[in-house]
């Protein structure tokens, strides 16, 4: 006689499709590991490189035993660029996260629930979105710059009645972009809280080892109740005839966008994550963002700078060009965003300005730039050698001449850096913490961004 459960369901069929979700995650498992052989690291040197993973947790991955999440994907595929020369990388990589998407949704993962599995595809599909929300960002603030290129222009003509009316049309579209750009942030700074939410639960249930594929009761008929509000994305204002007239590096990083777009039609997720303006600074994510605590000596991305920093409260309230927006000493030197006031430590190097890898003896320590597209450091860092202290000026000037993609790291050494978000910081290097199992810092930031005036 069969058994049945409350549900009505027979239990051979219930082991049948728990055996075969098994499988699924065991294929996926195998080819996490075929990757991680191609890096050339084990788990433990891999958790030791990447310190929001534990060597335990990196088994469970490639053991198929637990799906990881978008930032391991992301982390993996990076340090097998880093140590190979692959052609189809940007093929493999859509591949993979599709792959993975087809798991978690063929397993039962549903983005209203509140298990394991349906936060890790809340988070894939969450990071997608925040991608072209970046993407449109990153428009926005360039065909901003250009309306106040063109409205100084505007302003210097004669006082005819068409000059006026082409001023009226740009201060007109000026303010169509500065609300569009205002929802844009509002959406994004609600998105990127419910992905914070999601890597906190989601190393919640990793450290409790539970079972990743139970959905919770309440959660399969509609919203689980984690469930946050997200507010949807406004339409886009009409298209001007304006054409684009930016140039330099973020144009070329617009180009990049596209690229990334088309490369992951078939479903992958975002691949990339992509600078922006200054523009709303002042509503960037304060907290870190959660993630599982390390077994390894490496310092935790997590860790905020120590109590004894000595650090500059928050930016003017209007930006000066080359005025000091932050200052602090002691800043844990691991995945920095050097555009948030203080600056903040981040769990990988995803959204980082500049990034510190570790080695398992702390005997060499490199200092990378931002990520680019498709698994490449963008040079974004430069030296820093002259006897006297830089300033903003003068980094700048360093970095558009010298600038490379990584640079090692030593007590005393100082490197100039552009943020993500166009900015120029100075890093002198303190030294080695062995409480944080990192080095320290002193940090300077400097107001003007990629949409303030030079």
């Amino acid at each position: 006689m069969q058994g049945w459960d409350g549900g009505g369901e027979d239990l051979p069929a219930r082991r049948e499709a728990r055996e075969e979700k098994d499988r699924l995650k065991a294929e996926f498992g195998a080819r996490l590991k075929v990757l991680l052989d191609l890096t050339g690291l084990s788990s433990r040197e891999f958790a030791a490189r990447y310190p929001a993973y534990k060597d335990s947790t990196v088994r469970k991955y490639t053991l198929g035993t637990n799906l990881p999440p978008w930032d391991f994907l992301h982390d993996l595929l990076t340090e097998v660029a880093r140590r190979t020369d692959d052609p189809a990388a940007p093929q493999r990589r859509t591949e993979l996260f599709t792959a993975y998407r087809t798991v978690l949704v063929t397993i039962g993962a549903d983005v209203r629930g509140s298990d394991q599995n349906s936060l890790l595809l809340r988070l894939l599909d969450g990071e997608e979105t925040l991608h072209r929300l970046r993407e449109e960002l990153a428009e926005v603030r360039a065909r901003e710059n250009q309306l106040l290129a063109d409205l100084e222009e505007a302003r210097r003509q004669t006082a005819s009645p068409a000059a006026r009316e082409r001023q009226r049309q740009l201060e007109e579209e000026t303010r169509t972009l500065a609300h569009r750009r205002s929802e844009l942030v509002r959406h994004r700074g609600a998105l990127v809280a419910d992905l914070d939410d999601c890597r906190a639960r989601l190393a919640v249930l990793e450290e409790a080892d539970g079972p990743g594929d139970l959905v919770p009761t309440g959660t399969r008929a509609g919203a689980g109740p984690h469930q946050p509000y997200v507010p949807p994305l406004p339409p886009a204002p009409p298209a001007s005839p304006e054409p684009s007239k930016s140039r330099g590096r973020r144009a070329l990083r617009l180009i990049g966008i596209a690229a990334a777009v088309v490369l992951l039609a078939g479903g992958g997720a975002a691949v990339g994550i992509w600078a922006t303006g200054d523009r709303d600074t002042g509503d960037q994510a304060a907290s870190p963002q959660p993630t599982t605590p390390s077994a390894s000596a490496t310092p935790s991305p997590t860790t905020p700078a120590p109590t004894t920093a000595e650090a500059s409260s928050a930016a003017p309230s209007s930006a000066k060009p080359n005025a000091t927006r932050w200052t602090g000493h002691g800043v844990a030197l691991t995945y920095l965003d050097l555009d948030t006031v203080p600056v903040r430590v981040l769990s990988s190097n995803n959204d980082a300005s500049v990034w510190a890898s570790y080695s398992s003896t702390d005997d060499e320590v490199t200092l990378y730039g931002m990520n680019g597209g498709f698994f490449t450091t963008e040079p974004t860092i430069a030296t820093w050698d002259a006897p006297a202290k830089p300033d903003r000026q003068g980094c700048a000037d360093r970095i558009s001449t010298t600038a490379t993609e990584t640079l090692p790291v030593t007590p005393g050494a100082r490197f100039c850096v552009t943020t993500a978000e166009g900015r120029t910081a100075y890093i002198e290097v303190e030294k080695m913490d062995k409480a944080l199992a990192a080095y320290t810092a002193t940090i300077t930031v400097w107001e003007e961004g990629t949409g303030a005036s030079s």
